[in-house]
């Protein structure tokens, strides 16, 4: 600012105003009014920039929520299609967790294979599966790939977004397994008893881990 003011005086120094000084007030006056003149001179550009950032970060500000929103209503199933979420219970095993529930893939429906057992080939199948009654009936269960000793079946039904035991007519969620059959690691017959028609997505667990899913309609 000072070499401005040094160069005011020379331009005063070349004209009529030769010899004149100034006071300090008018120092002071001149110093504010060039002041005043560097910050309108910014004014714009800064206006400008704040403008843009502010919409970016509006911008940023409402995909954040949004996707918050959704993760906070729904979640996502193995099929990509929303499930709402569901009540577990009181007495399911504390193992079961209620995000297993959004690992189902209703597109990967259980089929027949080994004869008369229908499921998910070489992981686990069912003897009995292929004609479901709602009256009760007896299940043959069978897994490969483990040496588990229990196995706990929970049934979810999709209509409903309910949970159900299935075991022992529908009272029970866990039974011992009985060793090699059918060419499966591992196996048990059981009672089984579906309370309802639709679909079903069966999860087997292992010794407390979940091993399985298997989707099918009743």
């Amino acid at each position: 600012m000072e070499y401005k003011l040094k160069d005011l005086r020379r331009a005063m120094d070349a004209t009529t105003h030769s010899g004149v000084h100034f006071s300090e007030e008018q120092k002071n006056n001149i110093r504010a009014a060039i002041n005043s003149g560097g910050d309108n001179h910014f004014s714009k550009p800064r206006r400008f920039h704040v403008f843009v950032m502010s919409s970016v970060a509006m911008v940023v500000l409402t995909i954040f929520l949004s996707s918050q929103i959704d993760l906070g209503e729904s979640f996502r199933g193995g099929s990509g299609q929303v499930e709402h979420m569901v009540n577990m219970p009181e007495d399911i095993p504390f193992f079961v967790k209620e995000s297993d529930i959004g690992l189902i893939d209703w597109n990967r429906t259980a089929e027949p294979f080994g004869g008369n057992l229908v499921g998910n080939e070489k992981k686990s199948g069912v003897i009995g599966m292929d004609m479901p009654s709602l009256e009760g009936q007896k299940w043959m269960w069978h897994l490969w790939g483990t040496d588990a000793n229990e196995l706990t079946v929970v049934g979810f039904h999709r209509e409903t977004k309910t949970v159900h035991p299935l075991l022992l007519n529908g009272t029970d969620w866990s039974t011992e397994l009985g060793g090699e059959n059918n060419g499966a690691d591992q196996h048990i017959p059981s009672s089984v008893k579906v309370p309802e028609r639709g679909e079903w997505a069966i999860l087997l667990y292992t010794d407390g881990e979940l091993f399985d899913i298997l989707v099918y309609e009743f």
